[in-house]
């Protein structure tokens, strides 16, 4: 059938030439239309149950809503965890979803629940909303500023926005700095009380002002008629002027209070260097091209920048330059492995099959790449860099069949007939060798949450490609070499001929020396390479993945918990200005805020008048080793260096701006800490957040601030360790009022109390009005409300209305504090102690050991705790792969026990596998880095790589009677095994010695397979003939 198949190949010629252009064609159509971004979501389905009720406590919205809902959600089948955060007024509840969960089907179910819970809510709460999370890709920030109103840059703002809002593939787009029109009321007591009206009959007739709603239709004359009221008087004079009818008393509106017209309160202030500004955060869905969208955007900018004469519109980060950049760096490093293969093909066989072999990898790249865009996935840096992961693996299957190909040729055969025999002989060699990296590779999709969704373009990409390549092998290849072995005469390199004859000799004669003495040889190899490994992995130091550069540092911080939204900004700006003037020059680029909203290493964010949050933009890297100073630019497709001078590393940059940061933590007014919090790192992968996450459960029997600061104190005594923090903070201050004795017999219950003085503190909209600039919000409020005044003496009616007492006489004061935010898992209240920790000093491994004892003694006193972070991650990927490491191992086996129909061969072959680890040890010891979860991942993936010249060998050994037979077999094969060795390595190459940025996520991946392949070799041209020889007792002629 193969034969066939091959057959049909080579004698096709015109048809095949037409499908491969047909396929060449297709390839472009899937570059244009597949997704590109900087890295693959690492975020699984989410569903979010939101709600709030103005005036209430954290704690009471708990006891209130929130864990009735939470208990009835745990009976919800395909919720992984449940996360609750709740704050004053409003809370969410995030229920993560299990991977094979239907996201509608739980979305219902979970509307159910709070259905049945509704009616135990307040009746005046509006129902939870529950929705699945759409996840959105960063893209662009846009900076709004100039000399004019904040009315006008919002006009220009929400009018960009609406015109970006007519591109699909765009995500959400935000304004930070956003405000809407409101019409505002402070009722003003006095005269209130003079018309002796009572305040629940002056909110009703105020809410009745204007309704939005339509009243219906008629016919008239043949035409449908809307009828509608004209949704509320927008004109403050006129709206002032109003009368209204108040319990049968007359009054006009400006009578009992105060009314002005203008924008809301922001909740939240947008900074761009120093400067406030109105900012747009624009966002891309799944499925759009970064970089096409941002030329889009950029297009309708010049546009605005025409219309909007008076406004700057500056784009100050644009995560497709990112994208553009890593693309053409990986595309380079690609090129530059192709050529590398050529060159040792060409210096090492002849031009022919160097051809043959440089025309078949981009081939499998473009099969590749139409089947990656047809499954749905992305260009981003992960496939990429699976994509040069696979180049050196891809190299080996074409140089096998090309150089058998040749072999046939210099037997005196046809091109033709080379051609198929070459192809077909080595066809079950290829197939098992191509199953058995794919079994390597394929057991990594087992890991799970979001390192499973991080990682999985790996396998996948790598599988595709390999696929891609098996087919091309066997179908395109043998035609191309056909056709470029009839073109002219083939001359056979007497040269080349020789270096590989001398090679052969000293090989054979120090193989046949060790096959003498197979049994010691044998020992002596296997127990120091055993002892060599065990030694290494004892002192190899482990982090789950390097930490590399980026392109920005986020700072995020928090004053006092009572600030408002202007008092955080006018403490802030001082350290933004201070960090301009300390960071300016080539390698920053801009310093942008964010006052309301602080973002946290693990993506979320928390939002609040008294947070911030600081980006540090940074200008490109300029180019920091050979490959990327005299190799990129001429190889990359779009090259930009205009923004590449930023000399320092992000990390180099935080250290300066940690010196700016340590003057401010110390300052103080009235002997007070402006700061209640400083936290400066530098953005990674987004799978494991913080690098020391320790969660401790609240126990209502121990006081769990006393853990808390243990831990923290423990943590800031450990060098290298920084940003240590906890989200247990106190929030404002809480006044709980108890009806006492007195205020009983008067007949006043919590009700009616709440009721009366809900009026005078409590800011609320009572109705909306239509207008030409959208919906007009009414918002009612007493002048007394934020005044200082003593609440003690305030008088209220009693119940019957008959006098007014002081609030003191009838209610007890009782003042208290509560979190500011309560944190819940899966019910429980966890609260989190959080660090980071330094590059090249310590690991979280390492912190976490140090931490042992302290958290031992603190379970001692009954505290329980959950380990989370890096640590947390760490055990799960230890588990999952090993559970991939076996399951590899017997998927290999499988297929070998296939190929030679025995069980004794395949052990042999298997038997490399942790033989081969040293060598990926000592490349991480070589290169200076730690053990990593990429490195383990290439470990189990060199498992599927190494056992390939292990089959080359044995299928070429298995037939041999005597030692100096199997040396003689063995020197066959050295020439191929050498060649798809120092292909494999040179295709990493680049990602081995020259990775940067986000390539150095997989650069330990690369370093294990490229130095265990290296020595692999060693091991396959060497181990593998004694080991074989030792088994079935082979002896030397002279001997039997």
């Amino acid at each position: 059938m193969i034969r066939a198949f091959v057959r049909f190949a080579v004698e096709k010629a015109i048809l095949n030439h037409i499908l491969f252009i047909l396929m060449l064609i297709l390839a472009i159509f899937a570059y244009k239309k597949i997704p590109k971004e900087l890295l693959p979501s690492t975020e699984l389905d989410k569903i979010v149950v939101s709600g709030g009720y103005v005036g209430a406590s954290g704690d009471i919205l708990d006891k209130m809503a929130v864990k009735e809902i939470e208990e009835d959600l745990k009976n919800v089948d395909n919720i992984d965890e449940i996360t609750s955060n709740i704050r004053n007024g409003v809370f969410t509840i995030t229920l993560d979803l299990k991977e094979d969960a239907n996201p509608v089907e739980v979305l219902n179910d979970v509307k159910d629940v709070i259905a049945n819970n509704k009616k135990d809510l307040p009746s005046d709460m509006d129902e939870p909303v529950a929705k699945i999370l759409v996840h959105q890709f960063p893209l662009l920030l846009i900076a709004i500023s100039g000399d004019v109103p904040k009315e006008r840059l919002l006009e220009a703002a929400k009018a960009l926005k609406s015109r970006l809002s007519q591109i699909k593939e765009l995500g959400n787009i935000d304004i930070r700095g956003d405000a809407d029109y409101e019409i505002k009321i402070e009722l003003n007591n006095k005269k209130i009380e003079a018309y002796n009206l009572t305040k629940e009959l002056v909110y009703s007739a105020i809410s009745s002002l204007s309704s939005i709603y339509p009243a219906g239709t008629i016919k008239f004359r043949g035409n449908k008629v809307y009828i509608s009221s004209v949704n509320g008087e927008k004109e403050v004079k006129r709206l002032q002027n109003t009368i209204l009818n108040i319990g049968g008393v007359k009054v006009r509106l400006k009578d009992i209070a105060n009314v002005s017209f203008g924008l809301s309160d922001s909740k939240e202030i947008s900074n761009f260097n120093g400067k406030e500004n109105i900012s747009l955060n624009v966002t891309k869905s799944k499925k759009g091209n970064a970089i096409e969208l941002s030329k889009r955007v950029r297009e309708i900018l010049r546009e605005f920048s025409k219309e909007y004469k008076d406004i700057n519109f500056e784009v100050y980060t644009d995560t497709s330059i990112w994208i553009r950049n890593r693309i053409n760096l990986v595309t380079s490093n690609i090129m530059f492995g192709l050529i590398l293969v050529f060159i040792s093909i060409f210096l090492s066989v002849n031009w022919r099959i160097s051809l043959v072999v440089a025309l078949g990898i981009p081939t499998s790249f473009f099969i590749g790449l139409i089947v990656a865009n047809y499954l749905g996935y992305s260009i981003n840096m992960l496939s990429m860099l699976g994509v040069l992961l696979a180049l050196g693996m891809l190299v080996d299957e074409a140089i096998v069949v090309a150089e058998n190909i040749f072999r046939h040729l210099e037997m005196g055969k046809t091109p033709k007939e080379a051609a198929i025999d070459g192809a077909v002989e080595m066809f079950p060699a290829v197939l098992t060798a191509t199953a058995t990296t794919i079994f390597a590779f394929l057991p990594l999709l087992i890991m799970s949450g979001k390192m499973g969704m991080f990682i999985k373009i790996l396998p996948v990409m790598i599988s595709i490609l390999l696929l891609s390549s098996l087919f091309e092998a066997f179908y395109f290849l043998p035609l191309h070499a056909k056709e470029l072995f009839s073109i002219g005469k083939i001359e056979f390199s007497h040269k080349k001929s020789r270096f590989w004859e001398t090679l052969k000799s000293i090989y054979e004669k120090i193989l046949y020396f060790l096959l003498r003495y197979k049994k010691s040889s044998l020992a002596i190899l296997v127990v120091a390479i055993l002892v060599t490994t065990f030694l290494m992995l004892k002192n190899s130091k482990f982090e789950l993945f390097p930490k590399f550069d980026a392109e920005q540092i986020y700072l995020s911080g928090k004053v006092d918990v009572n600030s408002k939204l202007k008092e955080t900004q006018a403490l802030m700006l001082p350290l933004e200005k201070a960090l301009l003037q300390a960071l300016s020059g080539t390698d920053v680029a801009s310093i942008t805020s964010i006052v309301g909203i602080k973002f946290n290493p693990d993506n979320s964010f928390e939002s609040g008048e008294h947070l911030f949050h600081i980006f540090i933009n940074l200008k490109e890297r300029a180019p920091q080793n050979f490959f990327d100073k005299y190799i990129n630019p001429y190889l990359s497709l779009e090259y930009d260096s205009s923004n590449m001078v930023r000399q320092k590393s992000a990390f180099e940059i935080l250290e300066d701006a940690q010196k700016v940061i340590k003057e401010f933590e110390k300052k103080e007014i009235n002997g007070t800490k402006i700061f209640k919090e400083l936290t400066i790192y530098v953005p990674q992968t987004g799978v494991v957040g913080n690098d020391i996450e320790i969660g401790v459960i609240e126990n209502s029997k121990l006081n769990v601030d006393f853990a808390i600061n243990k831990l923290m104190e423990e943590l800031k005594k450990i060098e290298g360790v920084m940003g240590v923090s906890s989200n247990k903070k106190d929030g404002p201050l809480e006044l709980k009022l108890k009806i006492n004795r007195y205020g009983q017999e008067l007949g006043f219950s919590e009700k009616y109390l709440i009721n009366s003085l809900r009026g005078l503190f409590l800011e609320a909209e009572y109705g909306k009005m239509l207008g030409d600039i959208g919906i007009i919000r009414m918002k009612l409020s007493d002048e007394n409300k934020d005044r200082d005044f003593n609440i003690k003496n305030l008088l209220i009616y009693t119940p019957d209305r008959s006098k007014r007492v002081a609030l003191k006489e009838i209610v007890d004061f009782i003042y208290q504090t509560s979190p500011l935010i309560i944190y819940k898992e899966d019910g429980q209240r966890v609260w989190s102690v959080t660090a980071q920790t330094k590059k090249g000093v310590i690991t979280a491994s390492e912190v976490m050991k140090r931490l042992k004892p302290t958290l031992d003694e603190l379970r001692k006193m009954g505290y329980k705790f959950k380990i989370k972070g890096e640590a947390k991650e760490n055990k799960k990927v230890f588990m999952e792969m090993k559970e991939a490491a076996i399951i590899a191992m017997f998927l290999i086996f499988i297929s070998l026990v296939l190929m030679f129909n025995s069980l004794v061969l395949p052990l042999i072959v298997l038997s490399v596998i942790p033989l081969s680890i040293l060598g990926a040890l000592v490349g991480n010891y070589v290169m200076g880095i730690n053990l990593t979860m990429p490195g383990l991942m290439g470990i189990v993936g060199l498992a599927g790589v190494v056992v390939n010249d292990a089959i080359i060998m044995l299928l070429f050994i298995k037939e041999a009677k005597s030692l100096k037979e199997i040396a003689k077999r063995a020197t066959t094969r050295l020439r191929p095994i050498m060649l798809t060795s120092i292909t494999t390595i040179l295709g990493l190459s680049t990602l081995i010695f020259f990775a940067s940025g986000q390539a150095l996520i997989i650069q330990p991946m690369a370093i294990a397979l490229g130095f265990g392949v290296a020595w692999a070799t060693i091991l396959n041209l060497i181990y593998i003939p004694l080991l074989f020889a030792t088994i079935y007792r082979i002896r030397d002629e002279k001997a039997i």
